[in-house]
């Protein structure tokens, strides 16, 4: 009598264990969809026209960093960087096909505590002096959501340029992925992702070739 007790009290327990477990379980899996949510920047709909590229070369071994005075610079862009950014302009003013005039350009901050390089911000500066617009350089790399944020919530078209490996999680925060864009930019410096939507409606995807100098592919 006593070990059938013992047997029903133990089964009792694990009977009224598994909720709990369940619970944590489910828990888990809300906080996995909290952070994914989190990271989809606030939309207010609407059309949107989003061109992002990747900043011009960056310092190899054989080829340094030059800051706008010529200076070495391994945060800033190579001479083939400079050239790239002086030629940015020919891309957008006419627009070639597929691209638009941006009326706006972000450039990942290169000052305060959360600086990165310069070549983002140095990349786009040609560009706008032309079209007469400053490079909004107020987000940092790492605050891909709060970008994507200020994009949407302002006047379209909208040029970004940014760190190559962080684009994807611009994307991301735009809500643009799995619409065929790849999941990490390539090995180069010579392309533009243009995601476009009208109406709120689902995004398109577009690699536009720049073909500025001679190399590009």
């Amino acid at each position: 009598m006593t070990a059938s007790v013992s047997r029903r009290a133990v089964l009792a327990g694990l009977t009224a264990a598994v909720p709990l477990v369940l619970t944590g379980c489910s828990s888990k899996k809300s906080a996995k969809a909290a952070n994914a949510s989190a990271a989809r920047a606030s939309d207010p709909g609407g059309d949107a026209f989003v061109m992002i590229v990747r900043h011009g070369e960056k310092p190899d071994g054989g080829h340094p960093g030059l800051d706008g005075n010529g200076g070495h610079d391994g945060k800033s862009l190579t001479e083939r960087g400079w050239a790239r950014a002086k030629a940015l302009p020919q891309l957008f003013d006419p627009p070639a096909v597929g691209l638009r005039r941006p009326a706006r350009i972000f450039a990942a901050a290169d000052e305060g505590p959360l600086a990165g390089a310069h070549r983002m911000r140095q990349t786009v500066t040609p560009l706008a002096a032309k079209l007469g617009l400053t490079v909004d350089t107020a987000y940092a790399e790492s605050q891909e959501t709060a970008l994507a944020g200020a994009v949407l919530a302002g006047a379209q078209p909208v040029l970004v340029s940014w760190e190559h490996s962080r684009i994807p999680r611009i994307v991301e925060a735009l809500g643009a992925a799995d619409n065929g864009v790849p999941t990490a930019w390539p090995d180069r410096f010579d392309l533009v992702w243009v995601l476009a939507r009208t109406g709120g409606g689902a995004w398109t995807f577009q690699e536009v070739r720049q073909h500025l100098l001679d190399g590009d592919s």
